[in-house]
């Protein structure tokens, strides 16, 4: 050993690995073997594969022996093993680490045991819990402090709040040594320390021969720092720091905080006891250009107390294109503007032959759409940061599973899963995708059936009874099959199965949906890259977690979220040689031709500091955990590393998700030291804003028209209402045959109200029993509760619409008794049809009630309305003509059961159970004239679209305008409320319309 250490740094103005392989190659010095003697200590694996890429670039792919590479901060048994070999080392002596699943499962049984909380917890939120204490400990176990020392920590003024934690923290301060013991197992962290020490220590007591370089770590970690420590002072041993600023002044070397990009670097050295006037540049020719913009950045980030320096300093003096030299920024409106931005850029590096480039971003959204975006181009490319398991195609069948299991086979959720890509029960795709499309119209739209399984199978019976849609006789069983496939993981809720069997089943049923007819639902599920990161994650948990029971159905879905929510899929080979994504980690040791560092938000880059979830800044510091802000530290270093070397650009959102966005406190730092904006790239924006536009032509209001023998000869007054209001809609009904679907699993909405009271009303009448007093209120009851029944488990419908109906009850059999002594009943629900004048076009409606004056011996028809009551107004333009044109077929006897008689009055009677439960509304005053403005109306309307050129507008009259179903199919925001409306409608009817 040497007393004093040899310390090397890299400048950030050159690329890291190419660095240190530059440099070993000079060491080496021509030796054939020379570098096969080395072995260099990188921090991960993904650092030592940078590393080898290197070597590669560097020798032109000559064929060579390369030092031995091993990364540090993955250090296992075999690692130690192989450094230590001919050493007396045996890490067999060190407990094994406790898998980190096992781990999560026995800390969450004590959370779920812990009866502090007051009402028991959510599976979830137990295994968060688990999560955020197994974080704690890691902390505590990588700074080697005592729990002892928690109790000592709190302020009077917080002490009840303390003890509670307290009272919480003791799973880890009491129960858990205890645990670890009977598992024979040692916390990861502990395990990892420990063999990174005894390495330490037998590289202290006997240096390995050959050169020893560890290369690349910023010494984040205690007992890697102290290994570092050792190497530096082995005969052969160096260490390699990246960006250590060597040259600042003492006062600013004293003033840096924990957000300094030196933070790290400045406690690393005082672990190892090393001073940084002790460390040398790894190699002085290797410095290029930007030498002076990685000083320029080292000064924007000076510590807050030596800002005051800035005056001094001669930046705002120099041209910008000397300032800037080799840095850009774009800033973009929006993330996704921002994100095609890049792409564009990226794929103008590939002009340039061999040219590469890559986007440094710890913002995951960002680098998807980054992806997304080349795509246009049929570039697939690396990002390091992987995606998360479930969000892959096998993934999310997982996840919809559990959600309907969870929901109990809601319609919604069952119809997801059987919607996704990889489930075919075993079928070729478009037999299944056939049965699906029938199972869909046939039997999961509407309001939900009560019974989850049961329920969906007697729905199917009565659909497949009913000859109005498609569903089949035959496809019962194939519904079977499907839920079916369900049972296992049901049953093992229904049997209380350990989560461990939960898992089993969730598998089997995934696989038995899987299944198709050329392979098995296993073949199907687990291939590729997605399909191994989601066995190994199902493989670890499935063995682990036998011991957690008590898990519900409904609790199930959010808790498998949380469970598979940290596998990640990364790409095993590089999808393109010269585009990258890369997180700021991976960039910190290498360098593209391009680099773009995207998401440069507050916020994002660097990131929002989240509060401990158990102690608070003063806390933590007397505890001695570090401080919160370290992290910001860390990422400053990274921006450092990433934007000071070759051509750099800057970028940024305006606005994310609609929200405005405040740029990094860097990008505000580096413009306040400059005096100036970074210049701005402009050009990618706007091309990326070229890419993204298309043409657009304004449409004209559709005019179809079909022939006469294909318009409608017969509508009822309600089609009639529509032809006035919307000539389209009543055309792609009855013309093209166009029928809307009710949304799947829907809730009671206002029509399907209105459809159970007038059906209630009608029955109440019809049958024979009382219809007054008491005996008629319960009977009325009983007719609604029997009506209701099909939707009354809705929680809308049972607190809402039924006590709105009893209201609307009581009302009406007292109402009945009134009228019976003035009226009888004429009809009820019945139906009516006439042909219009002079034309051979039939006219039908059904009433809901029509009832002979006693007196008079006229009639009085009545519309029941459990929504708003047309206005006088509208019923005297012509736009309400349904009760009027009911009274006129009742004037020329069209209603079976009555005879023509005059009509006395037209009433609509408001039920809609509120306060006042109901009102008599008589918005037309004189009768025969509104009878006959109907009929004269309801002739010239027949007359006119008798004409072949008269064609079928989409809402002809925008002031009265309203919500139509068939308003999409028509394009009808695309053309209507703009300054041309008027416009399109007249060129729609060919000529200038004034009316």
């Amino acid at each position: 050993m040497v007393s004093s250490p040899t310390i090397y740094t890299v400048d950030p103005s050159v690329s890291f690995v190419d660095a240190l392989a530059s440099g070993l190659l000079k060491m080496a010095g021509g030796d054939p073997v020379g570098l096969a003697e080395m072995t260099v200590l990188v921090p991960n694996r993904r650092a030592q594969r940078s590393l080898q890429d290197a070597f590669l670039r560097l020798l032109e792919h000559r064929t060579t022996l390369l030092p031995v590479m091993r990364p540090i901060g993955d250090v296992d048994e075999e690692e130690i093993n192989f450094l230590g070999a001919g050493m007396p080392v045996d890490p067999s002596d060190i407990p094994p680490a406790i898998a980190s699943a096992r781990r999560q499962t026995l800390l969450m049984r004590q959370v779920m045991a812990w009866g502090g909380f007051g009402e028991k917890l959510a599976p979830a939120q137990g295994w968060r819990l688990a999560e955020e204490l197994a974080k704690f400990m890691d902390q505590v176990d990588t700074k080697n402090l005592s729990y002892e020392t928690l109790t000592e920590l709190v302020p009077e003024s917080l002490s009840e709040h303390w003890d509670i934690t307290l009272q919480f923290l003791k799973i880890v301060t009491e129960a858990w040594p205890l645990i670890l013991e009977a598992e024979g197992a040692i916390n990861p962290v502990v395990r990892r320390d420990a063999l990174l020490r005894m390495l330490a220590s037998v590289w202290h007591e006997n240096p390995p021969k050959g050169k020893l370089v560890a290369a690349g770590s910023t010494g984040s970690i205690p007992a890697t720092a102290e290994l570092l420590s050792v190497v530096a002072r082995l005969p052969e041993g160096m260490v390699i720091l990246p960006g250590v600023d060597h040259i600042a002044s003492d006062e600013c070397w004293d003033l840096i905080d924990p957000t300094h990009p030196q933070t790290a670097m400045k406690n690393l050295l005082e672990t190892m006891g090393a001073s940084r006037h002790e460390i040398e540049p790894w190699s002085h020719d290797l410095l290029d250009a930007n030498y002076g913009r990685s000083k320029f950045f080292r000064d924007a980030l000076l510590p807050a107390a030596l800002t005051r320096n800035w005056r001094q300093m001669n930046y705002r003096d120099k041209a910008t294109e000397e300032l800037f030299a080799g840095i850009d920024a774009i800033v973009a409106p929006t993330r996704r503007e921002e994100a095609d931005s890049i792409a564009v850029l990226m794929r103008e590096v590939l002009e340039e032959p061999g040219k590469t480039a890559a986007l440094v971003t710890p913002d995951r959204q960002l680098a998807r759409h980054v992806r997304a975006s080349l795509g246009r181009w049929g570039i697939d490319i690396d990002d390091s940061g992987g995606d998360r398991a479930l969000n892959t195609v096998p993934g999310r069948l997982f996840g919809l599973i559990a959600t309907a299991v969870s929901d109990r086979l809601a319609p919604v959720p069952f119809l997801a899963v059987l919607q996704h890509p990889l489930v075919s029960l075993g079928r070729s795709r478009q037999e299944y995708l056939e049965f699906v499309h029938r199972l869909d119209h046939g039997v999961l739209r509407g309001v939900r059936p009560a019974g989850g399984a049961d329920g969906l199978l007697k729905r199917a019976s009565v659909a497949a009874e009913d000859g109005r849609n498609r569903f089949q006789k035959d496809d019962i069983p194939f519904l079977e099959e499907a839920l079916d496939a369900f049972l296992p993981l049901l049953g093992a809720f229904d049997s209380d199965a350990s989560l461990s069997e939960l898992l089993r089943a969730h598998i089997e049923c995934a696989e038995m949906l899987a299944a198709n007819d050329t392979e098995t639902g296993s073949d199907a599920l687990w291939r590729g890259e997605a399909g191994l990161a989601l066995a190994d994650s199902f493989a670890e948990h499935i063995e682990q977690t036998a011991d957690l029971k008590e898990i519900s159905a409904e609790s199930y879905a959010p808790l498998f979220a949380e469970m598979l929510s940290p596998a990640m899929v990364r790409p095993v080979w590089r999808k393109h040689p010269r585009l990258s994504i890369w997180g700021p980690l991976e960039a910190r040791l290498q360098r593209a031709d391009v680099m773009v560092l995207g998401g440069l938000n507050e916020g994002v880059w660097p990131g929002e500091i989240k509060a401990d979830s158990w102690m608070n800044r003063q806390m933590r510091r007397e505890y001695g955990l570090p401080p919160l802000e370290r992290r910001m530290g860390q990422s400053a270093h990274d921006f450092m590393q990433a934007a000071s070397g070759g051509k750099v650009y800057l970028t940024r959102a305006e606005k994310v998700d609609g929200s405005p966005t405040v740029p990094s406190r860097w990008w505000f730092r580096i413009e306040a030291l400059a005096g100036r904006e970074i210049p701005r790239a402009e050009k990618y924006v706007q091309w990326a804003g070229l890419l993204a536009k298309t043409e657009t032509k304004p449409v004209r209001a559709p005019a179809p028209r079909p022939p006469l023998e294909a318009r409608p000869k017969r509508l009822s007054v309600t089609q009639v209402e529509q032809w006035m209001r919307d000539p389209y809609g009543l055309y792609a009904k009855q013309v093209l045959g166009l029928r809307t679907l009710d949304p799947v699993d829907d809730r009671p909405n206002a029509a399907q109200k209105g459809t159970l009271l007038h059906e209630a009303l009608e029955l109440f009448l019809k049958e024979r029993g009382a219809k007054y007093g008491d005996e008629g209120l319960e009977r009325l009851i009983a007719v609604g509760r029997r009506v209701f029944e099909p939707v009354i488990t809705q929680p809308a419908v049972y607190a809402f619409w039924w006590p709105r109906f009893e209201h609307i009850a009581k009302w009406f059999v007292a109402n009945e008794e009134k009228r019976q002594k003035s009226h009888e009943v004429a009809l009820v629900e019945g139906w009516g049809e006439a042909t219009v004048p002079h034309t051979d076009f039939k006219v039908f409606a059904k009433a809901d009630r029509i009832d002979r004056v006693k007196e008079s011996g006229k009639l009085e028809i009545i519309d029941y309305k459990t929504g708003n009551i047309p206005t006088a107004k509208r019923v005297a333009a012509g736009f309400a003509p349904q009760l009027p044109l009911e009274a006129w077929l009742a004037e020329v006897g069209g209603f079976d059961g009555i005879t023509a008689s005059a009509v006395e009055d037209l009433i609509f009677w408001e039920l809609k159970g509120g306060d006042p439960i109901q009102r008599q509304a008589k918005p037309i005053k004189d009768i025969e004239h509104a009878v006959w403005a109907a009929e004269d109306g309801l002739r010239r309307l027949v007359e006119a679209f008798s004409n072949e050129g008269t064609p079928y507008l989409s809402n002809p009259r925008p002031s009265e305008a309203g919500y139509g179903d068939y308003d999409h199919l028509a394009r009808a925001k695309e053309w209507r409320g703009s300054e041309n409306t008027e416009d399109n409608l007249s060129g729609a009817l060919g000529e200038k319309a004034d009316g």
